[in-house]
């Protein structure tokens, strides 16, 4: 069986590339985030497509 591929399966050197996140975090009264878990989780894939 496949399975689904990852930014690693694909070659994107030199390509453009769209990255959607759901950055839906919580957030207190004074708009701080009071949970940036969604946000870390994020960054290995940011850096590897800036990489």
């Amino acid at each position: 069986m496949f399975g689904k591929k990852t930014i690693e399966d694909v070659e994107l050197g030199g390509k453009r590339v769209l990255v959607r996140v759901d950055y839906n975090v919580p957030l207190d009264t004074n708009l701080n985030v009071t949970d940036n878990a969604r946000i870390k989780l994020s960054l290995p894939t940011l850096n590897y497509l800036i990489s």
